[in-house]
């Protein structure tokens, strides 16, 4: 474990949220689903919570030859975990190959989450890649992970020199089904889990060291987020989730990163735009 690391699982003092309710939605008539929200440290939704839950609401409206591969999506108001969020889906089109879904996602004070997914019938074709796995990233094997406030069996790589990066080993804890529909959804609410620190990396004002000191700091939230899925994936095994910063121009700042698993294959490809305003 680096000393950043010890450190860090030394200050998050947070409750971690309960994430084995995540996947159980209702039904509440045709195409709507209800989920819940645990409890989270911070008071509002996590935004990778509402990430899933949106794709897994839209999942179950395709058939089951159809596979998520894309999905682009906008954070529009900050969400209550003490209220239930309405996933309502819109059939966009149904195809032979692609099926296209929309999702509003709800709560008394008006939409709080919008979503556009894709979907793709298995088609047999070249397979190659060209994401390189990091080599500055350890071995799954030999690290003490942490469990951080959105409930996410973590552990950050400590980068030498200033650069405007996080490298990051995750993986979802709770038991998943053996449905791969389902971890690619999980995968999905992990992918939130760090993209805003690579936005910091890159600001004047560096990454702050712990939770509170973040918060003295950045006034932050994620505005859209983008994913491509390249492959099946397990989300209860390590993955990891390399993303770069690409500057801030005034408030908003965006990062990209590309999803290993541990055998360095390419899993899946990550945009987002946050918000970090300077706290005065």
């Amino acid at each position: 474990m680096s000393e950043q690391q010890n450190s860090l699982s030394a200050r998050d003092e947070r409750v971690p949220a309960d994430v084995s309710s995540v996947f159980n939605l209702e039904t509440h008539g045709p195409d709507v689903w209800v989920g819940e929200s645990p409890d989270y440290p911070w008071g509002r939704i996590f935004g990778g919570l509402v990430i899933a839950q949106a794709l897994w609401a839209a999942t179950q409206t395709v058939a089951d030859e159809h596979v998520l591969h894309s999905m682009h999506s906008y954070f529009i108001l900050g969400g209550n975990p003490a209220e239930p969020v309405r996933y309502e889906v819109d059939r966009i089109r149904n195809g032979r190959s692609f099926s296209t879904r929309r999702v509003v996602a709800r709560q008394s004070g008006g939409a709080i989450f919008n979503l556009s997914c894709s979907f793709q019938r298995h088609e047999e074709g070249v397979e190659t890649q060209t994401a390189t796995f990091p080599s500055d990233a350890p071995d799954p094997s030999t690290i003490e992970s942490h469990r951080e406030g959105a409930g996410i069996d973590r552990f950050d790589v400590d980068l030498k020199g200033n650069q405007p990066r996080s490298l990051v080993w995750v993986r979802y804890p709770g038991a998943l089904s053996d449905d791969p529909r389902v971890h690619l959804c999980a995968l999905a609410y992990l992918s939130d889990s760090n993209a805003m620190d690579a936005v910091a990396h890159a600001h004047p004002n560096g990454m702050p060291e712990d939770h509170e000191t973040w918060d003295q700091t950045y006034m932050s939230a994620s505005l859209d987020h983008a994913m491509w899925f390249h492959r099946p994936v397990n989300a209860n095994d390590w993955l990891l989730f390399d993303m770069d910063g690409h500057g801030i121009l005034r408030t908003r700042g965006l990062t990209t990163g590309h999803v290993f698993n541990t055998n360095g294959d390419h899993i899946a490809t990550i945009a987002q735009e946050g918000l970090i305003r300077e706290i005065k």
